[in-house]
């Protein structure tokens, strides 16, 4: 039921709302750019004049800062340029790979549903590695206190195990250095970064610094972008999703301007949310899922590598209600196996609880087993799968409605769209709550 979409072509019409994703991109960094910010640290102005003159040197105008906005502008010839020179053939991890990657706050201890507060151990990152060496899948740590407490720790444990391509975060020059040993050692690493604060504005120069530093010495890094829908992003998903492509674009041209020869991949996360003072996170949702796809598929027309998100849970608790894990998991992996194509890697596909507040290893292995049931299932499979779940199959069929005509929930909005982000920026400092575009677009049926 759901591999017979393959014999028709839906590519045109995926392809054509790509090239429009890609054109707005470029529109908004162009009359919007990035802006840098005036922060203040020890009661002195940070000073970002380093990473200005990286990105706009020798690009002939295709990168321009002006001063009185404090906005780089970027030109939409000089940003299809360095699109042009991107390349996947030499990247080892190929298309359809579902990984374990994310950043969860804390490690989930089996049999307990109290949810304190556990620190992760060294030993949580043999049993990462193990998981990954075991299941044929890229290897990316999945707690972010392990960067504080084990960030040189985690390159010998993980390398010992694991000879697969590894994500690692670092944030101090002994964590570049170690990143930058075992890449001349051999080994694949991959850096992640988030240079951006949403909406399209430079993070904290911490940050930026260890960006350059990693892209200078030639280390692939991976550009985490992430705004939320109503928050600080646009409500509508071809709007958050824009935002979030637009902010990679930005980060690939000011990598670029470092050193060309770098490997950047396209890490965007859309985040699907309720708008409001108390926004609840819908990344288990089916447009989570599509908003996401649309990214990744976009990256794909381009021969960008990339890791987007899908196949997470917003729930607390680990419920094994479908094929032994739970029910939101099991739907985005029939979306993105059966159904999605012209992907790259997935990420926060295995062990994800409480919207990545916990990692659970125990879920991870279900979900595992579930994966591999789900790819062993022929035609008839899936649709026995289907048969014996009345809510599954409805959110299929629906799933395949969008899949069929993605325009049902990409609104492109092209003018409106590049307004209205320029104004929150402008009016509402980036919040996207108190303009009337995020009221106008709340529809439900999304969630």
């Amino acid at each position: 039921m759901i591999k017979r979409l393959r014999q028709k072509d839906y590519g045109n019409l995926w392809n054509r709302l790509a090239r429009n994703l890609i054109y707005d991109a470029k529109e908004l960094l162009l009359y919007c750019g990035i802006s840098v910010p005036s922060r203040m640290q020890d009661g002195t102005p940070v000073d970002y004049s380093e990473i200005i003159q990286l990105t706009t040197r020798g690009t002939e105008y295709g990168a321009i800062y002006d001063p009185n906005t404090r906005r780089i502008h970027f030109e939409p010839g000089y940003i299809q340029s360095v699109i042009d020179q991107a390349y996947r053939f030499d990247f080892p991890i190929l298309d359809r790979a579902f990984g374990p990657g994310g950043i969860a706050g804390f490690i989930h201890k089996p049999k307990e549903n109290d949810y304190d507060l556990k620190d992760p151990e060294l030993n949580h990152i043999l049993k990462q590695a193990m998981l990954a060496k075991e299941n044929d899948m890229p290897f990316s740590f999945v707690c972010a206190r392990q960067l504080g407490q084990y960030e040189i720790e985690q390159f010998a444990v993980t390398a010992n195990i694991y000879s697969g391509p590894k994500f690692f975060f670092v944030a101090t020059e002994a964590g570049i250095q170690e990143a930058e040993a075992y890449r001349e050692a051999g080994h694949y690493i991959v850096t992640g970064h988030t240079i951006f604060s949403s909406p399209l504005t430079l993070s904290f120069k911490e940050s930026i610094d260890v960006f350059v530093q990693c892209v200078t010495r030639q280390i692939p890094a991976m550009l985490v972008t992430q705004p939320f829908s109503g928050q600080n992003g646009p409500m509508t998903p071809y709007g958050i999703a824009l935002l979030a492509l637009a902010e990679f674009f930005a980060g690939m041209a000011i990598a670029f301007g470092i050193n060309p020869d770098t490997k950047i991949i396209n890490g965007a996360y859309p985040t699907m949310c309720t708008p409001g003072k108390n926004p609840v996170l819908k990344i288990g949702s089916v447009v989570h899922n599509f908003t996401n796809y649309l990214v990744a598929f976009t990256s794909r027309l381009l021969d960008i590598a990339s890791i987007q998100s899908g196949c997470t849970i917003e729930g607390t608790d680990h419920n094994k209600e479908l094929l032994e894990t739970d029910y939101q998991t099991i739907r985005a992996m029939i979306l993105w196996e059966d159904m999605f194509e012209g992907w790259h890697m997935l990420r926060h596909c295995y062990g994800f609880l409480n919207d990545l507040a916990f990692f659970s290893f125990e879920k991870a292995e279900d979900d595992i087993a579930a994966l591999r049931h789900i790819q062993s299932l022929d035609d008839n499979g899936i649709a026995s799968v289907l048969a014996n779940n009345v809510r599954l199959n409805r959110d299929i069929q629906k799933a395949e409605m969008i899949y069929q005509n993605p325009e049902l929930i990409f609104k492109r909005e092209k003018d409106t769209l590049l307004e209205v982000i320029i104004e929150t920026i402008d009016t509402f400092n980036g919040d996207f709550g108190n303009h009337d575009h995020t009221l106008k677009n709340i529809p439900q049926e999304w969630f």
